[in-house]
């Protein structure tokens, strides 16, 4: 049977030849170190179960990953589970299907710049973090959750370095967070399909060889897009607000954008910005990419992409003749907001062991490729932060164009 040819049953694909198929709609620009592998090594599986439920449905199979340069894995159990990588976008449609894969778990992550024309002393924000976590403080008679001690959502000031024509404050500060006050059923359907029993039972559960899938369609698809829309926005102006309680009104917002978030019914950007400046949920062009908190972060101008000839380059163009998805690659829009997880130990995943539903990642050793690390539950692993590989190849690729550096003065995890 052609692979090549999508008109051929995926369903009817042995399980062999069809991950070798979904794999050909991975368009990876990550730094192909260990955990942009891994991030591969999953993703094939998750989007073969995604083209199986799209065949089944009357949809053509071709949904399709365009990592970022950040491409990694994903610490959330589930959705790693669901063969679900990070750091790019995830499409199966031409945005108006509907139709909606409720694993992937759009979060709303994002993050807030905001200039200032004075250094803040980093007590003063103590003091100031602290009334706020002791009050209770709403928005819309929803109490805002404190989330910026949680995983990697962190407040951090920076000196500003301006490299371009732009007007820019001497200092910044960043904000990321993201809207856990609507991930269960308490203010409508749940973001999250392990975390809302409203959500849940409303979903239609898809079993496939690769895996169990929790989908929604017509009318309530649109109903959790509207949801989704609603805690988007929340998100966003939650950023404000908290930052409003801490720096009070000595601040601009410079860009309050998103990383984590469906775009519409058929297109997720799954921990990566989205350079779409005709979308609404785009405030500006301007877009922060946050390295570790010891090295400068940036501030880009996003452009479209991917060119002509990174596709070329990059050896992408057959494969995206071939299944129909240059127009996709084109306008993938896609820019990293961030280093990404990296795995410095290992080198490349060997093979996948599959056992009673589960993936065991058999991965070989950077510094003896003998020794062997098996996993399945990637979060358990220890892991770093990228440098500046990301911003070098997101500018290698013409993602965007560097505005500022932001030179780090301080962090705070609370």
């Amino acid at each position: 049977m052609n692979l090549n040819n999508t008109s051929n049953k995926v369903l009817d694909l042995p399980k062999k030849e069809l991950l070798e198929r979904t794999s050909q709609f991975i368009f990876s620009t990550g730094l192909n170190d260990g955990a942009s592998r891994l991030c591969k090594a999953n993703m094939k599986y998750g989007l073969a179960q995604l083209q199986i439920i799209q065949e089944k449905y009357g949809f053509e199979p071709k949904a399709t990953f365009i990592s970022s340069p950040d491409e990694t894995i994903s610490r959330n159990n589930f959705r790693w589970s669901s063969g679900l990588g990070y750091g790019g976008r995830i499409n199966w449609g031409n945005g108006k299907e509907k139709l909606i894969f409720l694993n992937m778990k759009p979060n709303c992550c994002g993050i807030l710049v905001g200039g200032l024309n004075e250094l803040p002393d980093p007590f003063d924000i103590i003091k100031e973090i602290d009334k706020i976590k002791s009050m209770e403080l709403y928005h819309e008679d929803i109490l805002i959750n404190w989330d910026y001690g949680v995983s990697n959502h962190f407040i951090n000031c920076f000196e500003v370095k301006n490299l371009s024509n732009e007007k820019l404050p001497p200092y910044v500060f960043l904000m990321h967070g993201s809207a856990p006050e609507f991930r269960n059923d308490l203010h409508g359907v749940g973001l999250y399909v392990d975390q809302s029993p409203i959500l849940k039972q409303m979903a239609i559960e898809e079993t496939t060889p690769f895996g169990v899938q929790y989908i929604l369609t017509d009318s309530q698809a649109k109903e959790y897009l509207k949801f989704h829309l609603k805690a988007l926005k929340f998100s966003h102006i939650k950023r404000e607000l908290i930052a409003k309680q801490i720096f009070g009104n000595d601040f601009n917002v410079i860009c309050n954008q998103p990383h984590q978030f469906l775009k519409d019914y058929n297109n997720m950007y799954l921990g990566c910005c989205c350079t779409d400046t005709s979308c609404d949920l785009v405030e500006n062009n301007i877009f922060p990419t946050v390295l570790r908190a010891d090295i400068a972060c940036y501030l880009f101008q996003g452009k479209q992409n991917l060119s002509e000839q990174v596709i070329k380059t990059f050896k992408f163009k057959e494969a995206a003749e071939k299944f129909g998805v240059m127009d996709l690659l084109k306008n993938a829009n896609i820019l990293a907001h961030g280093g990404g997880y990296s795995f410095p130990d290992i080198k490349r995943v060997q093979k996948v062991l599959e056992y009673k539903d589960q993936r065991y990642f058999v991965c070989e050793l950077r510094e003896d490729t003998n020794k062997l690390k098996i996993v399945r539950n990637v979060k358990e692993l220890q892991f770093e932060y990228r440098g500046r590989d990301v911003i070098l190849k997101s500018l290698q690729l013409d993602l965007g164009s560097i505005m500022a550096r932001l030179n780090p003065i301080f962090s705070l995890k609370l």
